[in-house]
């Protein structure tokens, strides 16, 4: 399932239209097999006090092998640019994918009232 951070948003920052644009931007490679359904996606506020000039989107997903570092490269320019579309283009941003190995990675998924 592919995890998706941003943080940095702003308060007055159109968090559902970031939202969709960049599960658009994951999505826009069909070779990548990143599916709507399973994107997660976590926005994060910047404290009041704290200037937000630069946002910063990590992405995490699953090893596959159509997930080439060239192919990851132009996806992460794909979300940046599609975070700047929404946000700004005066607003900088760092997009980071990082593919995990699944068979060497230790992770649990509980629903509630349920324990490890």
């Amino acid at each position: 399932m592919p995890q998706v951070t941003i943080f940095n948003l702003m308060e007055a920052d159109p968090l559902l239209d970031i939202a969709e644009a960049v599960r658009r931007a994951l999505t826009s490679m069909p070779e990548l097999q990143i599916n709507d359904h399973e994107i997660d996606l976590v926005p994060v506020l910047a404290p009041d006090s704290f200037d937000a000039a630069t946002a910063r989107i990590n992405v995490d997903l699953w090893e596959h092998e159509a997930r080439t570092k060239e192919a990851l490269q132009e996806l992460a320019t794909r979300v940046a640019k599609a975070f700047q579309a929404v946000a700004g283009t005066n607003r900088k941003v760092k997009a980071v994918i990082r593919p995990y190995d699944v068979g060497r990675s230790g992770w649990v998924s509980l629903g509630a009232n349920q324990r490890a």
